[in-house]
């Protein structure tokens, strides 16, 4: 615990307040003023007020931390302490239900179930289109064109002479 300053020793506040308010409570409970708490820290007054009025009290940066730890140990009060009443204490943890109706597990699990339809949907369609049968074309549909560039090179081109007398051995 702190020292005892002036003859009054340090008062448990267990209120909850903020650190603001136990710091204030402390140093009218000590008889200081602010003018004179200013002169100890070399903080300035308005800041001393800030903190006072709970500005700080949701804050727990370094800064905000060796602030108070400096006013604390100016006054005499133990500086881990007044540190750790700035600290809140972890929430307690409540364990979710392990049955029960969640809109957003509810929400989760039908876009889940959406989502595989429309999978299986895709896949549907895509065994469909490989699968079916392609239609038979029929013969008399087919076209056969002639490359006419062919045609008249066959009718300029000669034909070859054939020798009718036969060849003797």
């Amino acid at each position: 615990m702190g020292q005892e300053i002036r003859g009054v020793p340090e008062a448990s506040s267990l209120t909850g307040t903020g650190i603001g308010h136990y710091l204030s409570s402390q140093r009218r409970l000590r008889g200081i003023s602010l003018d004179e708490l200013a002169g100890r820290t070399k903080i300035p007054r308005r800041s001393l007020e800030r903190l006072e009025a709970g500005s700080f009290d949701t804050a727990s940066d370094g800064f905000v931390r060796s602030f108070v730890r400096a006013v604390a140990s100016s006054m005499g009060l133990d500086p881990d302490e007044a540190v750790m009443r700035l600290i809140d204490e972890p929430a307690e943890v409540v364990p979710p239900e392990s049955f029960g109706w969640r809109p957003s597990r509810w929400l989760a699990g039908a876009l889940a179930l959406a989502g595989v339809g429309l999978v299986l949907v895709g896949l549907w369609w895509l065994l469909e289109a490989w699968l079916a049968p392609t239609p038979q074309s029929d013969p008399r549909d087919v076209i056969l064109r002639r490359d006419p560039v062919r045609a008249l090179a066959g009718e300029a081109a000669p034909a070859p002479a054939r020798d009718t007398a036969p060849v003797a051995p």
